[in-house]
């Protein structure tokens, strides 16, 4: 069962995936 809901939660998911890299990158440089 794939739907428009699933496939936004998806897209949610991947996007703060990638913001959470990015932060944790940003820390480590920082310091």
């Amino acid at each position: 069962m794939w739907t428009p809901y699933a496939d936004w939660i998806y897209t949610v998911v991947s996007l703060s995936g990638l913001f959470l890299i990015c932060w944790l990158v940003l820390v480590r440089s920082a310091r």
